[in-house]
This record gives structure tokens, sequence and C-alpha cells, in this order.
């Protein structure tokens, strides 16, 4: 059915909801039946009167609600609300009624029936011995924890000694623990001019400033580091030199050549944050390979394998520097959760954790594929191992403007000002598609995106 058409006059709730609330209506009555086609959403905006984004909203409201499916390149069709698959794996309503944060990076969600049979069963094999995971724990060489991880880190071109492996709750607490012990308030760490939110925060936590560089297509100016350095009080520098956060910018050998040149002469430590290392399939060598003595590496699961696996590999430039890390770490969070220690290594020891990453990458490119369609008459910046762009704004947009005309989809947005570390925000926004939506709902929302930014933000309306 493509000439379904909802009346929406007898409803007070917001258009889009009420274009939801039709179509489970119309389901129920029998107007509407599973499989039936619903009309594209710029045909049915016509039709309405309505602007394409609000359609687009309520369309993606019924996909919530498990109304509708969209299948890329065929449309929009009614599903049964009710059906649930025979075999008993339901999550945990209260963990399934928990919203993800899109405001956070997220990578894109299994979406294979194979694939999230391997990893219950992998987490349901633990349960077969709990009680040693419930314990305080410490680790030796020969741990299969330390093991593993050397194992995960080869793959991005880092063999340390399983004894050198440090562990962390996540990427943020390992960097709280560097910082606590290189710096004490009111000291200074270069980072790019436009870098992670994160290290913005954990700076204003500990009293440093921060000091952004000025950055050209391969990454942080040099010379401006080396300029820096001479003004006095520069503690270290924060890298995120791999598929970086927002910009999607690698670093590339030589500039870490230079780069690592400069706090050679300035004896400068370097926070290598490798969150997207692993996604990388061309990546160069990492700085923490180029000066094992100078760099600290700081490789997180949470942007390779999934957010909520609250797990950091560290690597310290000397066993002195690692005995103050972990005492520091120690002070602030005990230990790492064996539960998550353990489920990582049982993922990476039989497989799962490689498969998952390939669906990542996989899927990944696919959407990446998406937003080139959708935004190729806008400027961006993207790689197609990353999920995550870099949209510049023009035709007198603004951040703020079009976060809250697109407010209400399944879409991680943020304004450009959040990763300023200095002088004037980017007129841009990092634009994430991963977390717990289909490809077909990341068409839908490019697709809204694209049609918002085709008109000057005063001629936009905005529904709530």
């Amino acid at each position: 059915m493509t000439l379904w058409s909802p009346d929406l006059a007898a409803s007070d709730a917001p258009r889009y909801i009420a274009i939801a609330d039709a179509i489970e209506a119309d389901l129920k009555s029998g107007r509407l039946s599973p499989g039936d086609k619903l009309p594209a959403q710029r045909q049915l905006a016509g039709r309405l009167g309505l602007d394409f984004t609000t359609v687009a909203r309520g369309y993606t409201e019924a996909r919530r609600r498990g109304l509708i499916a969209s299948r890329v390149g065929s449309g929009s069709f009614v599903t049964a609300p009710d059906a649930v698959p025979a075999k008993s794996t339901q999550p945990d309503s209260r963990l399934a009624e928990r919203a993800a944060d899109f405001s956070m990076n997220l990578p894109p969600e299994p979406d294979t029936t194979e694939l999230r049979e391997r990893m219950q069963e992998s987490y349901a094999s633990l349960a077969a011995d709990l009680a040693p995971l419930l314990r305080y724990q410490t680790f030796s060489a020969s741990d299969p924890d330390r093991q593993m991880a050397q194992r995960w880190l080869k793959a991005v071109g880092l063999i340390p000694q399983p004894e050198d492996i440090q562990f962390a709750p996540g990427a943020q607490a390992a960097l709280t623990a560097v910082l606590t012990t290189l710096t004490r308030p009111g000291d200074r760490i270069a980072c790019e001019a436009v870098t992670y939110p994160g290290i913005r925060s954990l700076c204003a936590q500990l009293g440093l400033e921060l000091v952004g560089l000025p950055t050209d297509a391969d990454g942080p100016d040099p010379d401006a580091l080396e300029t820096a350095c001479t003004k006095g009080g520069l503690k270290a520098l924060y890298l995120n030199p791999t598929l970086n956060n927002p910009t999607t910018r690698t670093v590339p050998h030589e500039r870490r050549q230079e780069l690592v040149s400069v706090a050679r002469r300035q004896g400068l430590p370097i926070l290598e944050d490798d969150a997207y290392g692993q996604l990388g399939r061309a990546k160069p060598s990492p700085i923490a390979s180029l000066a094992p003595d100078l760099a600290w590496y700081i490789g997180s699961l949470s942007k390779s394998l999934g957010a909520g696996l609250r797990l950091a590999h560290v690597i310290a430039p000397d066993q002195n520097a690692a005995w103050q890390f972990n005492r520091a770490l120690r002070t602030a969070s005990i230990m790492i959760s064996p539960l998550t220690s353990a489920l990582a290594t049982r993922w990476i020891e039989d497989g799962t954790a490689e498969s998952l990453l390939h669906h990542i990458r996989q899927e990944s490119a696919a959407r990446q594929a998406l937003a080139r369609r959708h935004l190729k008459a806008h400027r961006f910046d993207a790689d197609p191992d990353g999920f995550h762009l870099w949209l510049q704004l023009d035709n007198g947009w603004t951040p703020s403007a079009l976060v809250s005309q697109v407010r209400g989809q399944s879409f991680g947005l943020v304004e450009g000002d959040a990763f300023a570390a200095g002088g004037p925000a980017p007129n841009a926004v990092r634009l994430c598609f991963g977390g717990p939506v289909s490809r077909g709902q990341v068409d839908t929302a490019l697709n809204a995106i694209a049609a918002t930014l085709a008109t000057p933000p005063q001629s936009a309306a905005t529904y709530f």
C-alpha cells in the first residue's frame, strides 16, 4: 500500500507523534496489515501539507515502537508489533528500557543471530564458576587476561611484554590516573584545537589549562607545539591520532615522527588515546612504538567492541610510571571489574572479539556510504572505518540551530563548541550513526538531515 494517508485532525499530539499513533491505530483496526508498504516520506509530507522532517520523525517514532521497518532502497513497511521470536532469549525488560546516550560515540551493534548467540554463549560460560570473579583481583604476567591483551594489542602494531600491560576501567579512568601522576593544578596540557570533549572535562576538573594547537590536514603543527613548550608549564601532549574524535583525521607516520621529535627535545610526555586504533585497517604505527620512553598508550575496548565494556589496556613509559599509575588507579577505583576483564579475555580467545570488530567495520563502511550519498552536497570529513563524521555547516546554519531542528531523531548529533579547546568554536557538528539503530534508521535520519540543510534555518519549520 502506498496510498495510505492518516487522519490527524482529531489528534492534539505533535504531528510526528500523531503519525505514529495513526499507524498503530490503523494496524489494530485492520486498515493496515503487516507487510503493507507505506508512502515515501516526501510523498506523505506533500499529501498532508507537513514539513518533510516532521514525517521523518513520525516514521522514526513508529520504528521505535516496532510498528514499521525500513529497508534501504525499498521503503518502509508495516510490521507486527507483538511478534516475539519463539526462542526464549529475550533480554530482561528492565535492561531493554535503558535508553542509549546518543551524545556519545557508539559503535554499531551486532544484528545477526549468529554473532549475538556467540556473544551470549561466551558470557554464559563465565557463569559456570562465578565465585572467583566476585573477589578482589591481582594480575600476574601469566594470567590469561594479560596474555589475551597482548594478542589484542598486536593488531595495532604493539607487542608489549604481558607484565607491562596495565588495566583500567575505561580510557577516561586511565587518562585521569595518568594526569594525576603527571600534573598539578595550574599546569598546561597541549592538544589539538578541536579535541575530544572528555579531555576538556578532565582538565577542567583537575584545574589544568588546555592549549589548543593549530592543525592542518595531517594533524597538530609541530612548530606550534615547540612554541607552546618554550612558554613553560606544559606537562604533556594529548593526542587521539587515529580516527580522531571528532574530526576523523588519522595523523600520518611522518607527522607522528615530527611530533615525537619535538616531544623528545622538550622531554614532554605524550598521552596516546588510541580508542579507535583497532578500527582502522590502514593505520600508521602507534606513537608508543615510535617513542616507548615518552608515550603513554591507552587502548580502549569501548569503540572497537562495545561502549559498555569498560576496559582499557595501558602501557606506561617505564616501570616507575606504571607503579605510579596503578597507585592512582587503586586510589580512585580499587580495581577493574573482574567480570568485564574475564569476558573480554574470553571474547579475544575464542574469536568473538574479532568477529564483532569485523561486523563494526563492515557496518560502519555501509553507513558511511549512506552518508556520502545523502550529504554529497555538503562538506564533511569521514573515514570508512569509523562510525562518525565531522559535518561543516553553511547556508546560515549553526550547530545549535541544526541540533534543535532535528531533535528527537535516534541519532548522535553534537555541537562543535563541545570540542573546542580554545579559540572560536567550529561551525560544525559531529554526527554519529552507531548504537542501537538499524541501517534503515540511519538512512532515514541522514535523509532528514540532508533535507533540513537544503533550506536556510529561518525557512525550516521546527516541531516539538
